[in-house]
């Protein structure tokens, strides 16, 4: 097959900016306008987070049995660098002394913590990348052709009209995305540009040169597959190049570190202001948590599993102070990693892959200042298999009150198909819509 220069400068373009073109494809399962302005932000700690290390126990026979499972790995419940006690917890759990950020948020009631939470199915997986893909698929342990965020785009009732609904954050889209459409998936805001080639195709000069970005519209006016996305891909593209993510001044005296997770959460924070972009949904990937060795704990002079959490606190703190007051009472942020590690640690001062984990919720709207779930106990016939922390949370709880209360999409088991016992633990402030019954076969309004 013969292929010539336009043709060839039409998909070299389509590749470039593949992960910014949107079909805007949903399904008409709720009415346009039915969903909330809120924004949802799924952050992913891949690697299997050390739920124990970062919740501790500080109190009681939990304690005990803590400190009989671990040593090197121990969070101090007293003295220097201690854990930081977490009101109405019993007494007895405490966040990662170097959480300190996150701590006052908890103090504030824009902090709660589940314990025990995970996927339900057997067998269990300790494999990292079949957790993360059965957990981002959301279909209960099963492998799937899609994210159940790109199933939330597609039922959750959003307007048309919205130009960014969903950003991806990294350089390649998680599998909660999967096969969305309209997502645009950029590491930073200075990503998403044509500015490759010859500097004269980047934009039009005096001498009479057109500029890429300006050929590229003229080259997409067909009715085709293809140029359609062109278009779709070059909206996006205008509405992102304009901005000038330097100039962006933090608000309520938020500061950002140099670390690339605070660029990133900066970078979020600069789109969700930007209301014009309509962005409800986002994913953040923050890596480096598969801590078999070396470990670390805060009494030590290299702390590895606690400079993760000070980077981590850091960034999420500044956003969250960044959008205090008119910007975080929509935004609903909840953290959640593959799986949690082993109660007792190893030879090599480090932990191995567990089973049940914490998982953090964020936000303006959140009832947090508390921590929720039941937690199964650590004495070993307490333990999943002798060994592990068990799960009596599914994960699915806490996305689908989400999903629900926050983002006004009833439609349940479309989002999670499988999943029938929607039972909200309260973390979400707001009503529950009825889940709603589901078949695609029978869905209409279809969007061209």
């Amino acid at each position: 097959m013969s292929m010539n220069r336009r043709d060839f400068l039409k998909t070299s373009a389509l590749a470039t900016l593949a992960t910014g073109a949107a079909t805007r494809t949903r399904v008409g399962l709720a009415g346009p306008g039915a969903a909330s302005d809120d924004v949802l932000l799924f952050v992913y700690l891949r690697g299997a987070m050390d739920g124990l290390s970062f919740v501790a126990p500080i109190a009681g026979e939990l304690r005990v049995q803590y400190e009989q499972a671990r040593s090197a790995t121990r969070i101090p419940a007293s003295g220097a660098n201690a854990a930081l006690p977490l009101a109405n917890s019993g007494g007895l759990w405490g966040l990662h002394p170097r959480a300190s950020g996150l701590h006052t948020l908890y103090q504030d009631g824009k902090l709660a913590i589940v314990h025990a939470v995970g996927m339900t199915q057997q067998p269990v997986t300790r494999s990292h990348f079949d957790a993360q893909a059965f957990m981002e698929y959301g279909l209960g342990g099963l492998s799937g052709s899609e994210g159940w965020l790109t199933r939330h785009l597609r039922t959750g009732g959003l307007p048309a009209s919205i130009p960014i609904p969903s950003l991806c954050v990294g350089a390649i889209t998680s599998t909660s995305l999967l096969a969305s459409t309209e997502t645009i998936t950029m590491a930073s805001g200075g990503a998403f540009r044509l500015d490759t080639g010859d500097w004269a195709w980047r934009a039009s000069d005096v001498s009479g040169n057109t500029g890429f970005v300006d050929l590229l519209p003229a080259l997409w006016q067909g009715a085709s597959e293809l140029e359609r996305k062109g278009r779709q891909a070059l909206d996006s593209l205008a509405l992102i190049r304009p901005i000038d993510f330097n100039a962006y001044v933090p608000a309520n005296g938020a500061v950002y570190d140099g670390g690339s997770l605070g660029s990133q959460m900066k970078m979020l924070a600069t789109l969700i202001k930007r209301e014009d972009l309509g962005l409800r949904i986002a994913t953040v990937d923050y890596g480096g948590w598969d801590t078999h060795n070396g470990q670390g704990n805060p009494t030590q002079g290299w702390d590895y599993f606690g400079n993760l959490v000070e980077e981590f606190s850091g960034a999420l703190t500044a956003f969250c102070t960044d959008l205090d007051g008119s910007h975080l009472g929509r935004v609903n942020i909840i953290v959640m990693s593959e799986f949690g590690r082993r109660v007792l640690e190893n030879d090599a001062g480090g932990t191995d892959h567990g089973y049940g984990n914490i998982a953090l919720v964020l936000g303006g709207a959140v009832n947090g200042g508390q921590t929720y779930g039941s937690f199964p106990g650590l004495a070993t016939e307490q333990l999943f298999e002798r060994a592990d922390v068990g799960v009596t949370t599914d994960y699915r709880h806490i996305l689908a009150e989400a999903v629900n209360r926050r983002l006004r999409n009833p439609h349940l088991p479309a989002v999670f198909p499988g999943y029938t016992d929607y039972a909200p633990l309260g973390i979400f402030q707001g009503t529950d819509l009825p889940p709603a019954d589901y078949e695609m076969i029978f869905a209409s309004g279809f969007e061209a």
